[in-house]
């Protein structure tokens, strides 16, 4: 997949697809949202790019109020542009190297634990044999978990749960799921089924990919066109329909919403376990938990609400890191994340004229960017 300018792709969402008689494959619109541009990219299907994170700073207690203000308020300015996310928010940050000891690029994907990152591992450009590498932050440490006979799209994400690891590749028009355990192992490939498609004579037939999810012992997923949840035993077996999931799509297991919430937030949730519908706060973007307004942070109960040490709130990460800007009294502009679990806000970058900013790249549950030659990943 060809390189992109760094001010076009500020954050990049989780999709996948293939290309077969020109195919392209969908890129979920899943969630995420640059400065003010929101990333919907068709991709054909090729070799993996990488991807960027954020900034923090502690908030006064006594900026903390019961109640969302209904009414917006003028932008804000801070004294003081956030300190180094490194710094603000160390237990949230990891600083990682860009590559395996082999020389091939390491691209973040997910977390296996709280110590042990999965990467996706291949050399630049097209690579026949890309690989899943984990890296363990304590001890710094690589260890190829398992060779692949086909390329992750650059913005899919694989999921992870009960000591497993399932992504999907497309092949034959089928999409098939495969998994490895999280130690490693020859892939296994769970389910095949055929791929939704747009036919197009003239631009070339567009497939689509699904999103994953791993929990009660079963692979969930949902289509990126049409939605609607499926699940396979992890041991394998012939897919079955969720029951009330027409349309919806994983949000994160166990709640699904509709496709077209998600550039407002993830709204309209349903919990596939409980049943539980959760309420939607009025001029709120949300997470599962929280949400936030033009100037504060909110639980979606409404039982807390945090003034935010920015402006232009745009994402929540993790249900935890909000992505605003910040703005001095000096007129200085810096990209930042406010850690609602920890009150505090890190910067992530300065912006410049000069130069390109760095492309944050954000999933479902972190986000990382590049500083020199390592990522800064922000995680839970």
């Amino acid at each position: 997949m060809p390189e992109m300018p760094p001010d076009l792709l500020r954050q990049a969402v989780e999709s996948p697809g293939r290309r077969r008689r020109p195919i392209l494959v969908l890129a979920s619109v899943a969630a995420a949202t640059g400065l003010v541009i929101l990333v919907m990219s068709v991709l054909v299907w090729r070799a993996p790019e990488p991807q960027p994170a954020v900034s923090p700073q502690p908030v006064p207690a006594e900026t903390v109020t019961q109640t969302p203000r209904a009414q917006k308020q003028k932008p804000r300015t801070v004294e003081k542009i956030a300190p180094p996310v490194e710094q603000a928010l160390a237990s949230a940050v990891a600083v990682v190297p860009m590559k395996v000891p082999n020389g091939k690029d390491f691209t973040p994907k997910a977390f296996l634990d709280e110590r042990t990152l999965l990467g996706y591992v291949a050399k630049k450009g097209y690579d026949p044999a890309p690989e899943w590498w984990s890296y363990r932050l304590d001890s710094r440490t690589f260890k190829r978990l398992a060779v692949l006979d086909y390329a992750v799209a650059p913005v899919q994400t694989p999921a992870v749960g009960e000591e497993s690891i399932a992504w999907f590749k497309i092949k034959d028009e089928n999409v098939q799921i495969l998994t490895i355990p999280v130690t490693g192992g020859t892939p296994r490939r769970v389910v095949s089924f055929p791929a939704e498609r747009d036919v197009d004579k003239v631009n070339g037939d567009t497939v689509h990919g699904v999103r994953l999810a791993i929990g009660d012992g079963k692979i969930f997923w949902s289509s990126l066109k049409s939605g609607g949840v499926h699940h396979v035993p992890l041991s394998g077996g012939e897919p079955s329909f969720v029951p009330d999931t027409e349309g919806l799509h994983l949000v994160r297991w166990p709640w699904v919403g509709p496709s077209d919430e998600r550039l407002r937030g993830v709204r309209n949730l349903l919990n596939l376990s409980t049943g539980e519908r959760p309420d939607d706060p009025a001029r709120a973007v949300c997470d599962v938990t929280w949400c936030f307004t033009e100037d504060q942070a909110v639980r979606r109960d409404g039982g807390k609400a945090a003034d935010l040490p920015g402006r232009h709130p745009r994402r929540i990460v993790g249900d935890r890191f909000v992505l605003l800007s910040q703005v001095d009294k000096q007129g200085r502009k810096a990209d930042a994340v406010y850690d609602i679990a920890t009150s505090r806000v890190g910067r992530l970058y300065v912006q410049s004229r000069s130069k390109p900013n760095p492309t944050l790249y954000v999933g479902t549950d972190m986000f990382h960017f590049r500083r020199g030659d390592t990522w800064v990943v922000v995680h839970n």
